[in-house]
């Protein structure tokens, strides 16, 4: 992932060919279904670019190690991003880039998605809302981890303050913002 990316965080087929035209190499799919996946992801590869399946949100899927198999080797998706320590933990048995998502909401969550990198060892962690950003630091420096921040990225003029806060990248569903140079 290029530092200061704007990932697409894509929810339908509409949104999925704005997204391919993007500079990021890299795409967020959010909602879907299982029956779709396959067609999905070949588009995906044929503009090359890598695809992470949020795998608490596509229908059809169990986070269990058998989807994930399934996941990597016959739809053969990039990676997963998941709120789930152990779909984290399976990913990383089939070669999928891993993506933790955590709520910040509180001291206690912070702890939470510390003490959750330690045991999963994500290659990211995404911290929702963006406004959390003064966090960041503090979550990089606990985990050892690139951040993305996300949820709530109206402007392309909140893009630099996130990225001058340590995000690496930052995911928005915006297509207004998918452009944002550096990408």
């Amino acid at each position: 992932m290029k530092p200061h990316s704007v990932i697409p965080a894509v929810r339908g087929f509409k949104e999925l060919e704005k997204a391919l035209s993007a500079p990021s190499d890299t795409l967020f799919l959010l909602e879907g279904e299982l029956i779709h996946l396959r067609h999905l992801v070949e588009g995906v590869k044929r503009a090359n670019k890598k695809i992470f399946l949020h795998l608490d949100l596509v229908k059809g899927i169990k986070e269990d190690e058998a989807a994930i198999h399934y996941l990597a080797k016959d739809i053969k998706i990039d990676g997963i991003i998941s709120t789930r320590t152990s779909s984290l933990l399976h990913a990383k048995k089939y070669g999928l880039t891993t993506v933790q998502r955590g709520f910040l909401i509180d001291s206690q969550s912070v702890r939470t998605i510390l003490k959750s990198a330690e045991h999963g060892k994500p290659d990211y962690i995404e911290l929702l809302p963006s406004y959390s950003y003064p966090k960041v630091q503090e979550v990089k420096e606990g985990t050892g981890v690139q951040i993305i921040l996300g949820g709530f990225i109206d402007r392309d003029t909140d893009l630099p303050v996130l990225f001058e806060a340590g995000a690496v990248a930052v995911s928005t569903s915006r297509s207004e913002l998918w452009n944002y140079p550096g990408s």
